[in-house]
């Protein structure tokens, strides 16, 4: 398993959001969409519907891309390339988990009657951590007129 540098571990600390991609079942074209996640002990985890495409590709394929893109400083993200390990969370209690941290609220009631969730863990086989420029852009990050 490869690993976040500690250059960029704030980047997967302070973010909420990254952009997942898997193979589409139907076709093997890459799907992406935005989610929200936790970075702990090296492992990105978000959670998911079973009845969501993204569940669907990574249960016929776990083959998974992660991004996510410094707010501050747009030159600086994170990609891992790797494979998914899902996990059952019939309670839901790491997504209300997710979602308290994100909103501050301890009740998540916009699932679906009997909706199934799974927890997706990312493995990361490759990190690609640059600094874009090396760097020298880092000077205008967040200076829109």
């Amino acid at each position: 398993m490869k690993s976040v540098p500690d250059s960029h571990v704030d980047i997967m600390k302070e973010e909420a959001i990254g952009i997942v991609s898997t193979l589409r079942k139907s076709d093997g074209q890459l799907s992406s969409n935005p989610v929200s996640f936790i970075f702990e002990n090296g492992f990105v985890r978000f959670s998911t519907l079973k009845e969501r495409i993204k569940y669907k590709n990574l249960a016929q394929d776990n083959r998974v891309s992660f991004c996510v893109v410094s707010s501050r400083d747009p030159t600086r993200y994170v990609e891992l390339r790797g494979h998914a390990r899902l996990e059952d969370d019939p309670a839901g209690v790491f997504h209300k988990g997710l979602w308290k941290k994100m909103t501050g609220e301890e009740e998540f009631n916009y699932d679906p009657p009997d909706a199934e969730r799974v927890i997706v863990t990312i493995v990361p086989d490759q990190v690609s951590a640059p600094l874009l420029y090396g760097g020298q852009m880092s000077q205008y990050a967040g200076t829109r007129d």
